[in-house]
């Protein structure tokens, strides 16, 4: 037997062959580390907020040990947290936040949080994810800042386009005679945009101006969510398409009133609404 393991071997005799005093500092030294690192643990496990605790022990239930061995190691620079997130951002977007136990506690978090989109919601969970898992402090509010300041152009627009909405479906009935004039692109296809962007008159080329008349008028979910049905009585350009489909004189198709960049008037009137 070699020196070295003859010191392994003698280790634990010559622990017990101490002194009973000895013994005893050594294992009240022992118990006193253990409490600490207990505590630190259970410390660091109450700093972090329990919705996201819920999401932390959802993803170690649903991925495996390979599968969290490599999320831990992903570093900042690598693009593959994008493609991941893809994947499990969906499942977590279609489970943890909507049909699980916790659902309504952690959602109710990050809407507190100023968060209300469930893409971001499934983010902010993986990047608080990443932290725990590598020992970091698990701190997401410079992410919640960062997503706020890029989403206040966007919730600035869509507050203003529930009112501007609600006034157009409001102001116009049944049979009323209106026009319609939506942006036209070089694909001979009317096409829309959402908040913030609606001011695209200025980089069109050309447009495509349909007189009409309101056949119908109604809402989908929100009550804001606002729709005008339209039947064709003339169209400047007629072979142009309406988001890709055919809609000719006679044909009926559907305005939105709400987050839209199309815009109305009454025929025969210069300003649009």
């Amino acid at each position: 037997m070699c020196m070295a393991e003859s010191k392994r071997w003698f280790a634990p005799v010559l622990f017990i062959a101490q002194p009973l005093p000895v013994i005893y500092e050594k294992l009240r030294a022992l118990i006193l580390i253990l409490i600490i690192l207990c505590l630190l643990s259970c410390n660091r496990k109450e700093e972090i907020p329990r919705e996201l605790n819920y999401s932390f022990e959802y993803l170690n239930e649903v991925w495996s040990e390979e599968d969290i061995e490599a999320f831990k190691n992903i570093k900042e620079n690598d693009t593959t947290p994008n493609n991941l997130h893809f994947g499990i951002g969906l499942h977590l977007r279609n489970n943890l936040l909507r049909h699980h136990s916790k659902s309504d506690s952690i959602v109710s978090y990050f809407n507190s949080l100023g968060i209300t989109h469930y893409d971001y919601m499934s983010g902010l969970i993986l990047y608080s994810y990443h932290q725990y898992l590598n020992d970091e402090k698990v701190y997401i509010q410079d992410k919640v800042d960062e997503i706020i300041k890029g989403e206040k152009p966007y919730i600035e627009c869509a507050k203003e386009q529930k009112i501007i909405g609600l006034a157009k479906y409001n102001k116009y009935q049944i049979n009323d005679t209106i026009n319609v004039k939506m942006p036209l692109p070089e694909s001979h296809s009317v096409v829309d945009y959402g908040c913030p962007n609606l001011d695209w008159e200025p980089l069109a080329k050309k447009h495509l101006s349909i007189d009409g008349i309101v056949t119908d008028k109604h809402f989908m979910g929100d009550s804001t969510d606002l729709f005008f049905k339209v039947r064709v009585l003339t169209k400047n350009y007629p072979r142009a398409k309406i988001l890709y489909n055919e809609v000719n004189v006679g044909d009926e198709f559907e305005v939105r009133l709400y987050d839209t960049a199309w815009k109305i008037k009454t025929t025969g009137n210069n300003a649009y609404n």
